[in-house]
């Protein structure tokens, strides 16, 4: 089967990698070349207490989060916003953004990027 045609996976038997900004876990369900979409990457992430996502941009795609296990802080572009359970933030193409689990337990949550072009 291509990728192309994949339709459903499970959690459990994705391989974990680093991020592209090695640090956290990612087990990336799709990629841009598992479909015609415009998107870029649809993953779960997990953050251990004290990682941190250095501060970057991306030019030309939108990031979505939906946090679902403990609790952190992203900062979009100078404002600070509260992470926990139920999070949705959408951080648009060209904000400056930093993850930080500053909780005591692991930061899960899922994510996609979606390309502007």
């Amino acid at each position: 089967m291509s990728t192309k045609e994949k339709l459903f996976d499970y959690l459990e038997n994705i391989k974990g990698e680093p991020t592209a900004h090695l640090s956290g876990l990612k087990k990336v369900f799709l990629k841009s070349e598992d479909t015609d979409s415009k998107l870029t990457q649809f993953a779960y992430g997990m953050f251990a207490p004290g990682e941190i996502c250095e501060l970057h941009t991306h030019p030309t795609m939108d990031e979505l989060f939906y946090f679902i296990n403990g609790t952190g802080v992203y900062r979009v572009n100078g404002n600070e916003i509260t992470l926990k359970p139920g999070t949705f933030l959408r951080i648009p193409a060209k904000s400056r953004h930093e993850l930080i689990n500053n909780g005591k337990n692991n930061l899960e949550f899922v994510y996609f990027g979606i390309a502007l072009d």
